[in-house]
């Protein structure tokens, strides 16, 4: 789990080491040397002084502790108005935030009505004529900001947050009540490919597929990048007509861009910088394909005032002519889209990947402990619910094309809820696929997700269906997805519907069968811990993993048509490097690995399999102990990692396919049939997803 974001502190002191894993592959990845530039800690300490002594001075005489209902979320301001209902406030940065009266603890609401003295700040207002704000003429309404430094450079525009209203949750306990409408079916939607052209040459590669809805058209990004100290990269784009299978013109720029996002009107795209690092993915543009070539328009860098990761955009989506919405910074935001000026903004975590509603009415999103919807006609959080756990792991939302279900892929399985009511309809553990999650997500039906650009599951049997291969980028439209296929010579946009055709029959014969799923609820399962070194752990463990299937709805005992397997190994030396927090360099020891394995094993097939390792991730030195010993001490096989481990409430049989039903080839000609060659065979461990961004629709 520490390998999720690539570093693992160990601590002592003012002390910490780190740990810098190679791979993502949990559990079965090398470890290689790295360091981390990090500020040392009395920076930190006067950092905070300093701050302590600014806001001892700003917050002096009218700020105040504001609380909501719930007691949950607080916040330092000051009383400025209440005006039909909402209480404006003032924070010590400037910034105002308005909420519903009736949304604060009781306390804040007597001091609103008190603050007026004997006047009511309650008392109803004479009737006036409702203000309406004159809509200007897309073409009149332009973004202010510096002019272009150049010919050829875009103007440049600075974000004004100080004015920009914060949407607040509604507390917890309310009641989830969404209602979405069903995207109209898309009309004159292609069964054929629509051939593009390829690549310029083989250091060119795919980086994104949007799609937007309402214009029916789409653009493919690609990146050409040449190594070295300077870098040099260029971005092309292709923007094509789904409707009328057409490529309607592309563009290249000397820049590392990748596009997010295409307006309604398939006109101008949405770009962000595309470099490798931390806050390297920061600055937007809004670009134009004209004849001539590419129109840089506007540019602007959201989030400006941030530091490292937190100035990046991970995803953005176009959500009508007039509104632009970008997550970043902890920050799903609504902006302008002409004026690229921010109009509103709800905290969210800060790698969630939200998903947009196939009404384009709704966004949901995730907090650190939350899962919510912002109502976009509406400007506020329209539903609000605990998410299930104590935390959603690099979530990645999508709705389903009605709307109907709401699903989330959170680092190793995915979470379905009923979009009307807000229950939790399932929960599909991933683990044992070896399919990378990432930022992509999309649901080609009600009852199916396409899980990082492969992986096919049912959402109601829970089955992982059919694997998809040989594509480089998919995106939907409608129900349809929209792969991008490329070879030396030529290259094509492939639509398809998935299932598709071929896999149909075959997926609805296997489902039928009685023993498709070998291990589910009322399933009796056969315990062997014979494979454990140390014969002093077997009952230990045994025990354990006892407990664990009767929770999920299992029986025990030695005639169970599934064997669930417990084994130890001795692994190979293995070099890991750890890093010092404060200091400079990594530190390389050597240690002697043991693996730690379970497996569900059907007819001698394995149906199932996890593992995990002896060597720490984090650890806490005491005083007088260094790192060298605490590595010895745990030479020796992990048995507590079988205490942790989670149990799938449900697997399928194994079959010629690996861990689906079946296997395809994406091709120029079509979906075809890849044949018996296993694709998602049993996995080591969930591989983690990259922490990179997302397009948005």
């Amino acid at each position: 789990m520490f390998a999720a974001v690539g570093r693992v502190m160990v601590a002592r002191g003012r002390r910490v080491f780190v740990l810098v894993p190679k791979g993502w592959a949990m559990a079965t990845a090398s470890v290689h040397t790295g360091c981390m530039t990090l500020r040392p800690w009395w920076s930190w300490v006067g950092g905070l002084m300093v701050a302590g002594v600014l806001l001892g001075s700003t917050l002096a005489q009218e700020m105040r502790t504001w609380t909501d209902a719930t007691g949950k979320f607080k916040v330092q301001a000051k009383f400025v108005e209440m005006t039909d209902g909402k209480v404006t406030l003032e924070r010590a940065d400037g910034k105002r935030v308005v909420v519903p009266l009736t949304k604060l603890s009781e306390a804040d609401r007597k001091y609103v009505a008190q603050l007026g003295g004997e006047e009511n700040p309650f008392e109803e207002a004479a009737p006036a004529k409702p203000m309406v704000r004159k809509k200007m003429p897309a073409a009149e309404e332009e973004a202010e900001g510096e002019e272009a430094e150049g010919p050829g450079e875009p103007k440049t525009v600075t974000p004004r947050w100080a004015q920009v209203q914060q949407l607040f949750p509604a507390p917890t306990d309310a009641q989830w009540k969404l209602s979405i409408t069903a995207a109209e079916a898309t009309s004159g939607t292609r069964s054929r490919a629509l051939p593009i052209p390829p690549k310029t040459d083989f250091f060119e590669k795919t980086t994104a597929l949007v799609i937007n809805p309402t214009c029916q058209r789409a653009v493919i990004g690609y990146l050409w990048e040449k190594g070295g100290p300077r870098s040099e990269g260029r971005t092309r784009i292709v923007l094509c007509d789904l409707a009328s299978g057409k490529v309607l013109g592309s563009g290249t720029a000397p820049l590392k861009m990748v596009p997010l996002a295409l307006d309604d009107a398939g006109t101008k795209v949405l770009m962000r910088r595309h470099e490798f690092g931390f806050g390297n993915q920061d600055r937007l543009e809004i670009w134009k394909l004209t004849r001539s070539g590419i129109q840089r328009v506007l540019q602007w860098i959201p989030h400006d005032d941030a530091t490292g990761g937190e100035r990046d955009i991970k995803w953005a989506a176009f959500a009508g002519p007039e509104k632009l919405l970008t997550q970043g910074g902890g920050k799903l935001t609504v902006w302008n889209a002409a004026t690229a000026q921010p109009l509103c903004w709800v905290k969210t975590q800060g790698g969630c990947i939200p998903g947009l509603s196939p009404d384009r009415k709704y966004v949901a999103f995730a907090t650190d402990h939350e899962v919510g919807i912002l109502d976009l006609e509406a400007d506020g959080v329209a539903a609000f619910q605990a998410a299930p756990g104590e935390r959603l792991h690099f979530p990645v939302f999508a709705f389903t094309p009605k709307g109907t279900r709401l699903v989330c892929a959170a680092f190793d399985r995915l979470y379905v809820w009923d979009t009307a009511t807000g229950s939790l309809a399932g929960e599909i553990l991933l683990a044992g696929t070896n399919v990378v999650v990432g930022e992509h997500l999309v649901c080609p039906g009600e009852n199916y997700a396409l899980v990082g650009k492969t992986l096919l599951v049912d959402l109601v049997t829970q089955a992982k269906v059919w694997t998809y291969q040989g594509h480089e980028e998919v995106d939907l439209l409608g129900n349809v997805c929209w792969f991008v296929v490329s070879s030396p010579d030529a290259g094509a946009l492939v639509p398809a519907t998935l299932p598709h055709a071929g896999a149909k029959q075959r997926i609805h014969q296997a489902m039928a069968a009685p023993d498709f799923f070998v291990l589910k609820p009322g399933v009796t399962v056969r315990i062997n811990v014979s494979g454990l070194t140390d014969p002093g752990e077997r009952e230990k463990v045994a025990a354990v993993l006892r407990e664990k299937l009767l929770a999920n709805g299992c029986l025990v005992g030695e005639t169970g048509s599934v064997e669930l397997v417990a084994t130890t190994e001795a692994g190979k030396q293995r070099e890991v490097g750890y890093h010092t927090f404060g200091q400079i360099g990594t530190r390389i020891y050597n240690v002697q690995e043991y693996v730690s394995r379970l497996k569900l094993v059907w007819q001698g097939q394995t149906a199932w399999e996890v593992s995990g390792t002896n060597v720490p991730g984090f650890v806490q030195l005491k005083e007088g102990e260094t790192l060298q010993e605490v590595l010895r001490r745990h030479e020796r096989p992990n048995y507590a990692w079988f205490a942790h481990v989670e149990l799938p409430k449900m697997v399928q049989k194994p079959s010629a396919s690996g861990g689906t039903l079946g296997s395809s080839q994406v091709t120029a000609a079509g979906i075809q049939e890849a044949g018996s060659k296993p694709i998602f065979g049993p996995s080591k461990g969930p591989v983690l997803p990259r922490p990179y961004g997302r397009r948005g629709p």
